[in-house]
């Protein structure tokens, strides 16, 4: 074997362990039925897929490809969540063990074209990664690059010719076990439920793994709005009786900073480039602030009483509902400014995008509907009755197709088909079900139950409360974070 075939050999193994820490955390070990183990796509990443489809496509220049990511892959994203996944998996495997190397730098090609193509226009590292990333492929084909330092071709050598075909087989099979129970239990970072208590002044940490409560951190008066950086490091919390924002180091529990919010914070959300925007309940604004200097970047007049703020997938958008003048508006984050607004049923108050960032559902409480909203054009497409009293928020379980509504009055959190809206269940949960924090695998709801003075965790797909965790004060609002 000569030199160049070795060299060869050594970056295609390089490039197969960086396929393997991509896909390293989107499968896990699952059971068929009889307890056969096999490879399943993580419901984690299932969830996250739309979400980042979302932002390759939001500005991308290539036309063709953006239409190709709206039109085909969004509407089927359960499909090529698992085709991406299983596709990272084989590419990955086959490249290290020197197995199948021409059909699977082919496969490797495929996958680093398109992602050339979804992430060319955000950096010049993109592209440079994806070209010498294509190259590599090319070269792996064309040079038949597994011949050397393989451990397939060794072990076939080795076994009598009449069982090289079992050998082989049971080769890939066993591999691929063992590396979906090593993925499972790389991918367990710690998760934990951040809720603030507006009367204990407050934030109460729970480990999700087992609903210990981990820590109470002292904040600010009446803390309310919760968010989480976009790294998952830092928790930011709105305290609306000191007009402030307590910074939690997540992983630490330690608060870190104070800044200043404007009139009566409440509501909160941050974007990818480090922005937070804070509604001002009494002052009819919107706060936006740098969180890394904790300087006020601008204040926007929107509707009257403010609620809440959420964030769409695709980072585009900041949507702003506002109680009293019953309307939505839509904050251009590239710009800050406002883009528009939609009169909606009285009392809007939490509300919630689509995975694909083209609609968007709201919650009003005194009207009792769940309303859906067309976000390119700023329109109104219909409103439901929830069957409940004073719906307050909304999430989304992209993975198995349902809405969650949490009703402050009728003590539950009600379940919908997301594609028709048409109501499935009730799951009773106690006196002010508030606000909600779905898990990233979309296994479990989180919602904070104000007047019981605690958090409930509900098992989204058998629609039942699985526990119930004491929190402070009046918990008000919940996020979630991962820990690595």
């Amino acid at each position: 074997m000569n030199a160049p075939q070795l060299w060869i050999a050594f970056l295609r193994m390089v490039v197969g362990a960086w396929f393997l820490k991509a896909v390293w955390t989107k499968l896990s070990l699952a059971f068929a039925w009889g307890g056969l183990p096999y490879i399943g796509v993580s419901e984690r990443f299932i969830n996250f897929f739309p979400k980042r489809v979302a932002e390759f496509a939001a500005g991308n220049p290539v036309d063709w490809y953006r239409h190709f990511l709206e039109q085909i892959v969004l509407p089927n994203a359960h499909v090529f969540a698992q085709l991406q996944a299983y596709g990272e998996a084989i590419v990955g495997f086959t490249l290290v063990v020197g197995l199948c190397v021409g059909m699977s730098s082919l496969l490797g090609l495929f996958l680093a074209i398109n992602y050339g193509l979804a992430t060319q226009w955000m950096s010049f590292g993109q592209q440079g990664f994806h070209l010498l990333l294509i190259t590599s492929m090319i070269i792996f084909f064309g040079s038949r690059a597994g011949r050397a330092w393989s451990l397939a071709n060794l072990l076939l050598r080795t076994a009598p010719r009449a069982h090289r075909r079992w050998l082989a087989a049971m080769v890939a099979s066993l591999a691929l076990m063992i590396f979906g129970a090593i993925a499972k239990s790389a991918s367990a970072a710690e998760l934990r439920v951040f809720v603030t208590n507006e009367k204990s002044n407050n934030v109460t940490v729970i480990r999700a793994s087992d609903q210990h409560v981990i820590a109470t951190i002292p904040v600010g008066e009446r803390p309310r709005g919760v968010t989480v950086s976009h790294d998952q490091t830092k928790v930011y919390v709105a305290n609306s009786n000191s007009n402030s924002i307590s910074v939690i180091d997540a992983k630490s529990l330690k608060l870190v900073a104070t800044f200043s919010a404007g009139i009566d914070p409440e509501g909160i959300t941050i974007d990818r480039n480090g922005r937070l925007y804070a509604v001002n309940e009494n002052d009819s604004s919107l706060t936006v602030i740098d969180v890394a200097t904790g300087q006020i970047l601008r204040s926007l007049k929107v509707g009257v009483e403010p609620e809440t703020a959420v964030l769409s997938p695709d980072g585009r958008w900041v949507a702003v509902s506002n109680e009293t003048s019953n309307e939505i508006h839509f904050i251009d984050t590239a710009t800050m400014t406002s883009k528009g607004k939609v009169p909606v049923p009285a009392n809007p108050r939490g509300m919630r995008f689509s995975p694909d960032s083209r609609q968007l559902y709201v919650a009003s409480e005194q009207a009792h509907t769940l309303s859906l909203l067309d976000v390119e054009r700023r329109e109104l497409i219909r409103s439901v009755p929830t069957g409940g009293e004073r719906p307050v928020d909304i999430a989304i379980c992209s993975s198995i197709g349902r809405l969650f509504v949490s009703h402050g009055r009728s003590e539950d959190v009600r379940v919908f088909e997301t594609a028709t809206l048409k109501p499935l269940a009730a799951i009773p949960v106690g006196p002010r079900a508030w606000w909600l924090a779905l898990t990233p695998d979309g296994r479990f709801l989180y919602v904070t139950v104000g007047r019981a003075n605690e958090v409930v965790m509900i098992d989204t797909r058998s629609n039942s409360v699985a526990a119930r965790i004491p929190a402070g004060s009046l918990p008000w609002g919940v996020a979630l974070v991962e820990i690595e």
